[in-house]
């Protein structure tokens, strides 16, 4: 019989680690979404909507953007202290 062998378990993960600068979007993701901001706004003006309410709901959204963007790093920057704090007990 060929190749007579026994079956092996693995027993390691390959990690895979992430470079610093890594981003999850592409740039012209990232300009889509921008994208999509203009277009609200020019649908709103067309609306009827005043130019004041439009920047104030378009501001509105960038900061929920932004406090939602700093809590996710902050939390897998407390994540990742967690997780070696946790596996090198002192």
């Amino acid at each position: 019989m060929p190749g007579n062998q026994t079956p092996t378990l693995i027993t390691s993960v390959p990690v895979h680690t992430r470079a610093a600068n890594d981003s999850h979007l592409s740039p012209v993701a990232a300009l889509g979404l921008i994208a999509v901001f203009a277009v609200l706004g020019t649908v709103l003006t067309l609306a009827g909507m005043a130019l004041g309410a439009i920047v104030q709901l378009l501001l509105c959204c960038a900061a929920i953007g932004a406090v939602t963007a700093a809590a996710v790093a902050g939390g897998r920057r407390l994540a990742a202290l967690l997780s070696s704090a946790m596996s090198n007990p002192q």
